[in-house]
């Protein structure tokens, strides 16, 4: 079968609005991390440190660290609220909560859970992204912030599609970590790396082996095209490229991930 076609049935969109019902239930204190998130981010890098720095070069033009900061906090959002969700949030659901085992008795299939876990953890981060839009826009009405503001909407589909391959990321992890207390691996091995060498809160070095590594990845070419929009009001080759390798992840990960949970909930190839 086609593991793909899931994504499109309401088997599993009817696992993704049950999990925003469970959600939504505790909007209140769920809203908290979002918000608060990118304020301290902002007020503690772009005001604090921000300070400290003063200017820097970016595409050979010199700006402030506030301004190259904050697109790269919006990819950064996509990407960790993601791969969280699809980690901690579908591995407590599928081994703690069971949440898994009561869907499958039902008419759902595998694949219908698997996909309505992969587009929650999108959807999440997509909400999340949008929550960091309203932030930023706050700055910019304090005149602490001046971008292309009617980019914002624009960007929401390739956040969308950008999460929803980081959750494929996250959904192996969550197919073959051992236990809980294994939850940490993932960050060290895949969190950190990917963030560190993606130009979200900092510009690389000029490193050939660094620049080569970061053309492979999504979220370096996220924040750059962001910020190619946001500062620049310009498309760049960057959202091509994110856009790519983003599709690129889904076509290699949404197979593996099928098959090693089968194997992982039902025991079998």
């Amino acid at each position: 079968m086609n593991p793909y076609l899931p994504a499109f049935a309401w088997q599993s969109h009817a696992v993704l609005g049950r999990h925003l019902r469970v959600h939504l239930r505790n909007w209140y204190t769920a809203t908290l991390p979002p918000v608060c998130e990118p304020l301290i981010m902002l007020l503690a890098f772009g005001v604090g440190l921000g300070r400290q720095i003063g200017t820097l070069t970016w595409n050979g033009a010199p700006m402030d660290y506030m301004h190259y900061l904050a697109p790269g906090i919006l990819a950064y959002t996509a990407f960790m609220s993601s791969f969280f969700q699809s980690l901690f949030g579908a591995y407590i659901r599928m081994h703690f909560q069971k949440s898994w085992e009561g869907q499958l008795t039902t008419q759902l299939r595998l694949e219908h859970v698997v996909w309505g876990e992969a587009l929650w953890a999108a959807t999440l981060a997509t909400a999340y992204a949008a929550i960091v839009c309203l932030v930023l826009a706050g700055f910019g009405l304090a005149d602490q912030l001046a971008l292309h503001w009617a980019w914002l909407p624009v960007v929401m589909p390739l956040i969308f599609l950008a999460a929803l391959s980081f959750s494929a990321i996250g959904l192996y992890f969550t197919a073959i970590i051992p236990s809980i207390d294994h939850m940490s691996l993932p960050f060290f091995l895949v969190i950190m790396p990917i963030g560190f060498a993606s130009s979200t809160y900092f510009p690389l070095p000029d490193v050939p082996w660094l620049t080569a590594t970061a053309q492979l990845n999504p979220l370096h070419h996220l924040a750059e095209g962001l910020r190619g929009l946001l500062l620049n009001g310009q498309a760049t080759w960057h959202l091509a490229a994110s856009g790519g390798l983003c599709l690129l992840l889904l076509a290699a990960l949404i197979p593996v991930d099928m098959r090693l949970l089968r194997k992982r909930v039902f025991g079998d190839g």
